[in-house]
């Protein structure tokens, strides 16, 4: 019997664009995938994420009822993946969250109170501002792959990970003509905004199930001492793969392999 494995995507990357990842998976693991985290007006975006965090407890258990399952996400969908398994560590069996956007430290604390009091300057801490300022609509879908491909974003992505992406993360746009983005760049900012930033009063334990963290050489988390935090800190160990911040996008073969290797010895 194929064990069950969860995914949770990266904010503003619908999973459909995690197929050739996500495929290297199928024939030891059922695998499944929350669609479209954050779009759902049920789970509202709010300061604490707590609504995307029951969203992803409820996608698992309506699409693996009565089971436990394989946490699995990156960046956004990592740190959201976690923090279900502290609300509710019954559901999973282990978890594996790549490059997760942990905030950590002192600034921590000062994040919260720059977002508790509104602050405009929220978005120069997170990516908010960089994403408002994305182009968003092109006159159609060729326009839009010449644009993004050269994007920093995209350049390093697997070329199959990227048409993916085109497939699922470009519409058409009924408003303007032309296509536009599936997920629509303020739902993206607003997520980068609120991420949680109450870490500094939490209990300093990871939680009550099995985890690792991946993360890569070029990753700014990585290189900001994110990881090495959380290991000081929460006791969670984690390991560092070659890329950037996408990197399950951009090597999706290599780092499944990798996934699926710690996945056996975890816990």
């Amino acid at each position: 019997m194929k064990h069950t494995l969860h995914f949770t995507h990266a904010n503003g990357i619908p999973s459909a664009t995690y197929h050739t990842f996500l495929n290297c998976f199928e024939d030891e693991y059922n695998v499944k995938s929350i669609p479209l985290i954050g779009m759902n007006p049920r789970y509202p975006i709010t300061k604490d994420w707590r609504y995307l965090v029951d969203e992803v407890i409820a996608d698992i258990e309506q699409q693996f009822p009565h089971q436990q399952v394989i946490g699995l996400g990156h960046s956004f969908g990592g740190l959201v993946t976690m923090m279900a398994a502290y609300k509710k560590p019954a559901l999973f069996t282990k978890l594996i969250i790549m490059d997760p956007p942990f905030v950590i430290g002192k600034n921590s604390a000062i994040f919260e109170v720059i977002k508790a009091l509104n602050l405009k300057s929220v978005d120069r801490y997170t990516p908010a501002g960089v994403t408002l300022k994305r182009k968003d609509h092109w006159s159609s879908r060729e326009e839009a792959v010449s644009t993004l491909r050269n994007n920093r974003l995209f350049r390093s992505f697997d070329e199959q990970c990227f048409l993916d992406y085109i497939d699922s993360g470009i519409v058409d746009d009924p408003k303007r003509g032309g296509v536009t983005l599936r997920i629509p760049k303020r739902v993206e900012a607003e997520i980068f905004r609120t991420v949680p930033a109450w870490w500094w009063r939490t209990p300093r334990k990871p939680p009550q199930v099995p985890i690792h963290l991946i993360t890569a050489e070029q990753s700014p988390f990585y290189q900001q001492g994110l990881p090495q935090g959380l290991k000081k800190i929460y006791q969670i160990d984690y390991s560092v793969l070659p890329g950037g911040h996408m990197f399950p996008l951009e090597q999706p073969e290599m780092v499944a392999e990798f996934v699926k290797n710690k996945l056996k010895t975890l816990g």
